[in-house]
């Protein structure tokens, strides 16, 4: 009787600091839901009523993010290879916003912003790098443990070894035939689903912007649902191997690079800007953050490397894509009915065929089909 393998000691170790990870993120987002929910920091709070709505989801997401990352660090420990994935999608965004967040520090560091005598310049670019280094360097972390291969082995070992479970609908996103790196993206533009249901309850002063132009309302409202549902939906189709989910991905994303290229190279960018804050009722803006605004362009560009990198992964995994995709089909209960039908037809044809070549004077009636 085999033995089922465990887990070594630096995946532990990882898993249980996705565990605590998950925790403090849990408990965090949970005291501030807490907290913001008092009258006195409600009244307090320096941005209108309108948005409190949108923060409450944020949190709620946030809350259920952390969550998953507990039970993810739990199952990673137990070498389920669902979890090694979800542990490197969560690397993956854990180490975007940390890089944005140094990006953003560093350029707050060139901005002459009047601080208080009691926050010295130094003091706050050290806690800011702290909160932005962490999870930067628990991501690089994480991104090399669960690619090593001996790590990798681990995994596989225990798949191996475990009884074959029936069909459901969750094994149909996480289907081995699938590429890696085409799974992981699945997962990830897939997720942008759960934010679908929050739309209909977004303030009428939510902006929207879309080439350059901004909509509030209605109109924004369908924009993002928009947006959510043509990221999440072939995100989806990739986890299926849909054979269209390759293409819409591809114009999904090419469309959000376009749509941040343009809005953000466009000459009336920081009037829009200013005018989108106007409508949502935010304070005035102080005159220091005027050199802000023009930074901040910047960075919805450099928001442009993960539509970037996915359009590269999916450009080097498309052949290993449509592999997977034809051995799906060859095993598809479906096209199997069709062979078979197929080769009942050919065999009916080829039976009347040799009954009209060897007994030519038989009638038509007479002819026994096998």
């Amino acid at each position: 009787m085999n033995s089922s393998p465990r887990a070594s000691t630096s995946i532990i170790v990882a898993g249980i600091s996705a565990i605590l990870c998950g925790v403090i993120g849990a408990f965090s987002t949970l005291s501030a839901l807490i907290l913001f929910s008092t009258s006195g920091i409600t009244q307090s709070a320096p941005f209108p009523a309108g948005m409190r709505p949108v923060l409450y989801g944020v949190w709620i997401i946030t809350l259920l993010c952390a969550l998953f990352v507990v039970v993810t660090g739990i199952q990673v420990m137990r070498l389920r290879n669902w979890a090694r994935i979800s542990m490197l999608v969560v690397a993956g965004c854990f180490l975007f916003f940390g890089l944005m967040g140094i990006v953003v520090m560093f350029v707050s560091a060139l901005v002459s912003i009047p601080m208080e005598p009691t926050v010295p310049r130094g003091l706050l670019l050290a806690v800011l790098a702290v909160t932005y280094g962490i999870p930067t360097a628990i991501s690089v972390w994480w991104l090399i443990i669960f690619t090593r291969r001996s790590a990798v082995a681990q995994f596989h070992a225990l798949a191996a070894i475990e009884p074959p479970r029936p069909a459901s609908s969750l094994s149909l996103f996480n289907n081995p035939d699938c590429p890696l790196a085409v799974r992981i993206i699945g997962w990830y533009l897939g997720s942008f689903a759960l934010v679908i249901p929050f739309i209909p309850f977004l303030p009428k002063s939510a902006p929207a912007i879309l080439f350059g132009h901004v909509f509030f309302g209605p109109a924004a409202a369908s924009i993002y649902f928009f947006n959510f549902a043509i990221v999440s939906i072939p995100g989806i189709g990739l986890l299926l191997l849909k054979r269209w989910s390759y293409p819409l991905t591809f114009f999904s994303q090419l469309l959000a690079c376009a749509n941040a290229v343009y809005s953000t190279l466009s000459p009336s960018y920081q009037s829009t800007v200013r005018a989108m804050f106007e409508k949502m009722n935010l304070p005035e803006i102080p005159s220091y953050t005027e050199q802000m605004l023009g930074y901040s362009r910047y960075f919805s560009l450099i928001g442009l490397v993960f539509p970037a990198a996915i359009l590269v992964t999916l450009f080097v995994s498309r052949q290993k894509f449509y592999e997977a995709r034809l051995t799906q089909l060859l095993q598809s209960p479906r096209l199997k009915f069709a062979s078979f039908l197929f080769s009942i037809r050919t065999t009916r044809n080829l039976a009347v065929d040799v009954s009209r070549t060897f007994a030519p004077s038989t009638p038509r009636c007479a002819i026994i089909f096998v």
